[in-house]
């Protein structure tokens, strides 16, 4: 009897107390909330996501998938049945997933309730095909969204591919279209301002207008200006260090932002970035050194993005949360390279390295619903 009050009890708790307590919850806890009794289900909150979600590597050979979320500092498994995929990108909060049979699928955020899945074309509908190599999971390397399909019908799918070349996917097509550009070594695409921007190997910005007159042709629109000069000069001349990657975000409040990665090559893991606000208007570039109450959301697989922080969040303003992939001298004759999350603290240069694996790096799962 001890037992069935204490039931009833919980599940007559006060509807105004119970919804205070589902605003704290992350998603994965908040499904648990509401599988309580039909008391809580009514008081929790609407399914929502201010925060990214982190996807771990692969466990291969499994159905489900790990997340890190920043909001209870928690790992949690979620089973997806729905596409057995080897590739995942993610841009918008949806995940691109390909298979190694060259099948393409976009998922709705994996951790939402509901599931929302669209098929694309094949990789054999990609344009002059026959010229790339055989298909493996590392064909695509960027996946971004114009919209999220939930929200607007007239969402475009850009991708970039095999060694950097552009491809436009739009619904209702049965192919993709190649995108004409002067390069074909791209290092990242977002979509800003109404039409698609890349950054090629030559730190030239590239913009592809989707609903111009020349859809399919991405032209120059800026050229940034002795970055890796100004980088030397600012540390001794004996420390070495690489480009690793560079890329393309839009602030919180609407500007154009170039951020380069950079590796030093010791036997440590070691990172240093750099911001450039780019006014595409003006043609001027300016560096960034607060980046106050924001923070930058980078990844080899994901589309950039930014978030305003506030205290009710556990994320940290004025830091650049990014996602690495390093491979010292020693690795070269080892199985596996260090992949994991960083957050770089732009006032000071320090990093702090969590979430620690092998094989492919995680992915940064955008909030939206």
């Amino acid at each position: 009897m001890a037992s069935t009050s204490m039931t009833r009890n919980w599940a007559e708790l006060p509807q105004e107390l119970l919804q205070l307590c589902s605003q704290r919850l992350c998603l994965k806890n908040l499904s648990a909330f509401r599988a309580v009794c039909r008391s809580w289900q009514s008081a929790a909150v609407k399914e929502r996501s201010d925060v990214p979600w982190l996807m771990l590597t692969d466990k291969k050979g499994m159905p489900w998938r790990e997340f890190f979320c920043l909001s209870c500092q928690q790992v949690h498994k979620k089973l997806l049945p729905e596409v057995m995929a080897n590739g995942y990108f993610s841009s918008r909060g949806w995940v691109l997933m390909t298979s190694r049979d060259g099948e393409f699928h976009m998922l709705k955020n994996p951790m939402s309730r509901y599931s929302h899945i669209i098929k694309l074309p094949n990789w054999n509908k990609f344009p002059n095909i026959e010229d790339l190599p055989f298909f493996d999971v590392e064909f695509v390397r960027k996946f971004v969204l114009s919209d999220s399909p939930t929200t607007s019908p007239d969402y475009k799918v850009m991708v970039m591919y095999d060694t950097g070349q552009l491809g436009l996917w739009k619904p209702s097509e049965e192919e993709w279209t190649a995108v004409n550009s002067p390069t074909d070594e791209f290092y990242d695409v977002i979509y800003y301002e109404g039409s698609f921007l890349a950054v090629d190997s030559e730190d030239r910005v590239l913009r592809c207008d989707v609903d111009g007159p020349t859809p399919f042709e991405a032209q120059v629109v800026f050229q940034v200006p002795q970055r890796l000069q100004d980088f030397e000069h600012e540390y001794p001349s004996e420390s070495l260090w690489d480009l690793d990657q560079v890329y393309l975000v839009q602030s919180t409040t609407g500007s154009l932002l170039f951020v380069s990665k950079w590796e030093q090559l010791t036997s440590t893991i070691t990172f240093r970035f750099r911001v450039l606000e780019i006014d595409l208007d003006t043609q001027t570039c300016t560096e960034v050194e607060n980046l106050e109450n924001t923070s930058l959301f980078l990844g080899y697989t994901n589309s950039s993005f930014s978030l305003e922080v506030d205290e009710d969040h556990l994320i940290k303003p004025n830091c650049i949360y990014f996602t690495y992939f390093w491979l010292s001298s020693s690795q070269f004759t080892e199985d596996g390279v260090d992949t994991g999350m960083g957050i770089y603290h732009l006032e000071d240069g320090t990093v702090e390295l969590h979430v620690k694996g092998k094989s492919s790096p995680p992915l940064w799962i955008e909030p939206c619903f």
